[in-house]
């Protein structure tokens, strides 16, 4: 068993799940950090099932909410030595939302999601990084580049005009 330690947020769909399941095999210790403990569960169970690795932890995170961060980088101290690798892939991005959204801190939920948060956690757990012998933070953030892609799958250029 590998003694790698590496956190993946949203790690419930898409890419983190797949990062999830590629460090599950190769022995890493796992942590699922995501917002929907219900979905989490079984996604936790799968990647047990796939990779045979039974260290694969869930724990609650939303990245919007600075307390989350805080409540989820303690509870991740109180229960591990160091982190290697951090995977910032939690990410929201609602194209042609009509409606502000706002974090529980009152931050446009997009800009709170895929930069406060990850800003946050990470100066959080920059002392549990500095125990690793070979530390690194990803920031991923998938679920916003789909929204730029037409039909087709090309991208599609956004410019913006005006005062910004």
């Amino acid at each position: 068993m590998n003694d790698k330690i590496v956190i993946v947020t949203g790690a419930n769909s898409g890419i983190g799940r797949a990062a999830a399941i590629r460090f599950a095999e190769k022995g890493y210790k796992v942590i699922i950090a995501c917002r929907n403990l219900e979905k989490s569960k079984k996604v936790q169970k799968e990647i047990i099932q796939l990779t045979k690795n039974n260290s694969i932890d869930l724990l609650k995170l939303d990245v919007s909410c600075f307390k989350s961060i805080e409540d989820f980088c303690s509870e991740f101290k109180k229960s591990y030595k160091k982190l290697d690798i951090l995977i910032h892939n939690a990410g929201y991005f609602n194209h042609g939302e009509r409606n502000y959204q706002l974090s529980p801190n009152n931050i446009e939920l997009s800009f709170a999601t895929n930069a406060f948060g990850p800003f946050l956690m990470t100066q959080l757990l920059t002392d549990m990084l500095k125990k690793s012998e070979d530390a690194r933070v990803l920031n991923s953030c998938t679920t916003n580049i789909r929204h730029f892609l037409n039909q087709n799958g090309k991208l599609t250029l956004i410019i913006c005009r005006g005062n910004l």
